[in-house]
This record gives structure tokens, C-alpha cells and sequence, in this order.
């Protein structure tokens, strides 16, 4: 009998996160109302009212739930395996189920980026990736190697790390999560002017 319920309980909170997700493509999310929520979901107000308090509660709730599931993956990153297999030219398993998640929720990272979301949610996910993905990197690199100050750098590639993936997103998506993650890996380790073709390619 629980297991029941709780499959009814996400089959709820599906329908009014896909219906949010809907509604915010049409017009600004403070404009949502609870009854064009539980019209578009097809439940009714009760329901909606026993998981949220209003709409910004349902923002918020799937915004945590994003972030959470985002921090479980990155939990398991060890950025160092990344660039010792793009020195191989290999693409590190991690870094394609980040991007396999990101591909997972980018409906909701579509509107909640564009011109009727929440743009606090950009922050949110850059300081995440800031946090807890680089910051990994930093820490076990000597500070006298680097050429610049370690907060600057990872403020640095954080920013061009969701940049890329906010491009990808905005642009609809062409390529894989795996296709991503090699581009990625190429930038990481040639860097962005060997990238461009600027310097010559690094030897192995």
C-alpha cells in the first residue's frame, strides 16, 4: 500500500513539474496561478495543497531536487582521472553522466534560464558546479604551480563550464552527452587558444 502511494505521490509531483515547465513557456512564472497549475496537471487544488504552498514552492522544491541530483554525480568526480585520460585522449566516464543529466532536465534549465524564469537558478547551478566540481582540482594542486590565484582560475572555469552548458541547452541540444564530454575534455586539457587553432596541439 505505500509503495502505491508513493508511485501516486510522483506521479503528482510529475504532472505539476511538467505543467510548470509548461506554463513558464508561455508566460512569467509570477504570473502562475495554482489554478492554471492543477488545470494543466489535471488534479485538483487539494491535492496540489497538500505538497506545496503555492507555485514559488514548487519552483523551489525542483530547484533543490535539481541541485541535489546534480551533487550526487559530482560527488563521485575526480577531476584529476579527467585530464589524465584527455592526456590519453579518452573521454572520463563522469564527465558524460554530467552532461547525461543535464540532457535529463533541460526542460526545466530551458525555462527556468530564459525570459520568463528565475535566473537565481543560473547561480545556483554555477556555484554548484563552482563548489563542488573544481574545487576538488584546486585542492589537490600545489599553489605554487599555479599561474594565476586558485579563486580566480576556478571562478574562471565554472563560469565557461556552464556556459557551455547552458550553449549546448539554448541551442537545442545537437550533441551528445558523450560528444559534449569529449569537447569538453579537449578544451580542458588543450586549452581554449590550442582549441581554437591558435597554438599548435600538444604532443602526447
Amino acid at each position: 500500500m505505500t509503495e502505491k502511494i508513493d508511485r501516486r505521490k510522483a506521479k503528482t509531483k510529475q504532472a505539476l513539474r511538467d505543467a510548470l515547465v509548461a506554463l513558464i513557456r508561455e508566460k512569467a512564472i509570477e504570473s502562475i496561478t495554482v489554478s492554471d497549475l492543477t488545470r494543466k496537471a489535471d488534479i485538483n487544488r487539494g491535492t496540489f495543497y497538500l505538497h506545496y504552498r503555492d507555485v514559488l514552492d514548487l519552483r523551489d522544491h525542483i530547484k533543490a531536487e535539481v541541485q541535489e541530483g546534480l551533487l550526487r554525480i559530482v560527488a563521485h568526480l575526480e577531476p584529476k582521472d579527467m585530464f589524465n585520460q584527455a592526456s590519453e585522449g579518452k573521454v572520463y566516464d563522469g564527465l558524460i553522466r554530467v552532461y547525461e543529466y543535464f540532457d535529463s532536465q533541460a526542460d526545466f534549465f530551458e525555462v527556468m534560464l530564459g525570459q520568463n524564469g528565475d535566473l537565481s537558478f543560473s547561480s545556483l547551478m554555477k556555484e554548484t558546479i563552482h563548489t563542488h566540481m573544481y574545487r576538488k582540482l584546486i585542492a589537490a594542486q600545489p599553489q605554487n604551480d599555479m599561474l594565476v590565484p586558485a579563486d580566480i582560475l576556478i571562478g574562471y572555469v565554472a563560469s565557461a563550464h556552464f556556459g557551455f552548458i547552458l550553449e549546448w541547452i539554448r541551442s537545442g541540444r545537437k550533441q551528445t552527452p558523450a560528444e559534449l564530454a569529449k569537447y569538453m575534455s579537449d578544451i580542458m586539457y588543450h586549452g581554449p587558444l590550442r582549441a581554437l587553432g591558435f597554438l599548435p596541439p600538444k604532443t602526447q
